[in-house]
């Protein structure tokens, strides 16, 4: 039987290998872009063994004593012509943004994951896909929408890694001066102009976005839309410090949990798909929360939509619809400016987006409200 000093000794040797491991691949990061790779920039995870080291590395090295990644940040541009290999950005090299092949006649969309998360992930590759989608030609050889787009992706995941979310919430405000270095930097050196600038941020990844929007001030951006923006550390905050409508002209928040972010409304539009707290057939812990990712996505895809009307949600948890205001189209491209909150109703699985058969579709079976995880 093993004694308690064995199990010490034995559990201080796997943590001391562990250790040795993540700053063995630590040493080895910086060799991590292969100039002879076919595309260092892909957002593909590649796993080993049905995980993926280069998150795992990360978060390792935050239980490293006198080790620190704090305040890095990453942008990696995309657009239609290298739609699946991007090109990394860095304030103040003039040559790199000169080759990057960003363009100010195009819009500009910033995508920002959250905590716990990294750029290599299916939700931000889809984000991008679908901006990048509205560049292609219709099925029936009708012409694109748009022109092109500079998606850029932002990587925090040095940071966002920390298990420590309250630590990592701490670093919201250095991480939007960061955001806000490189806007101000394409506008100075790429004329690039704030009013075609959308910032779409998940989770801290939000905060982060009305950080930046603060921080860029007397100019803004044309549109953030917040999803499901991170509620623990913030909800008690005052606006100064938490996203709010003054961080942009347009400030469109579409909330699907309670547990990971808000009941109160945030930006000028909130919008509230199936009231904001149990989303459909979400039977793990932080699902809905995840859940205002894809109706983003899908919003900026979807020929039905999402819609819904205005609603008054009182203190008592009871909600009013405000039919007779009409419909209104929650995110989506471009942004439509709106003001108020609103309800939206869904489809329990892909493809989520109803459009305007809403009203006419029958609410949800009772054991998918009762099996929903309560958030």
């Amino acid at each position: 039987m093993v004694s308690q000093l064995g199990r010490i000794s034995i559990m201080s040797a796997l943590l001391l290998a562990l250790v040795a491991l993540v700053i063995a691949s630590s040493e080895q990061e910086k060799t991590e872009l292969d100039p002879n790779a076919t595309c260092n920039y892909t957002l593909v995870k590649k796993k080993t063994l049905g995980v993926d080291p280069s998150f795992w590395k990360k978060f390792f090295k935050h239980l490293i004593p006198f080790t620190s990644s704090r305040g890095k940040m990453q942008f990696i541009l995309f657009k239609r012509d290298f739609a699946d290999c991007g090109r990394e950005l860095f304030v103040g090299d003039v040559e790199n943004l000169r080759n990057s092949g960003f363009d100010a006649r195009h819009q500009t969309r910033i995508v920002i994951h959250g905590w716990m998360s990294q750029s290599k992930g299916s939700h931000i590759r889809k984000v991008k896909n679908a901006y990048l989608s509205l560049t292609n030609p219709g099925p029936n050889g009708e012409p694109a929408n748009y022109e092109d787009f500079n998606v850029i992706v932002c990587d925090w995941s040095k940071t966002s890694t920390n298990v420590n979310y309250y630590e990592v919430a701490k670093m919201v405000e250095d991480m939007g001066a960061l955001l806000a270095d490189l806007v101000r930097y394409l506008n100075q050196e790429a004329h690039m102009h704030f009013d075609d600038v959308y910032v779409i941020g998940h989770s801290l990844g939000a905060q982060i976005a009305g950080s930046a929007g603060k921080q860029i001030m007397p100019y803004r951006f044309n549109t953030i839309y917040a999803l499901d923006p991170a509620g623990p550390q913030f909800r008690e905050k005052s606006d100064e410090y938490r996203i709010d409508a003054s961080d942009a002209s347009y400030v469109e928040s579409i909330q699907t949990s309670v547990s990971f972010g808000f009941e109160q409304p945030v930006g000028h539009a909130t919008f509230y798909p199936n009231y904001g707290k149990n989303q459909k057939k979400c039977y793990v812990y932080g699902c809905s929360h995840k859940r205002s990712h894809d109706y983003f996505i899908e919003s900026l895809t979807s020929p039905a939509g999402f819609w819904g009307p205005r609603c008054e949600r009182h203190d008592d948890g009871t909600w009013v619809l405000l039919m007779s205001d009409g419909e209104f189209r929650m995110g989506g491209e471009p942004s439509i400016p709106k003001n108020g909150t609103f309800y939206v109703k869904t489809y329990s699985k892909p493809p989520y987006a109803m459009g305007h058969r809403w009203q006419t579709e029958p609410p949800p079976r009772e054991d998918d409200v009762e099996n929903s995880t309560e958030e």
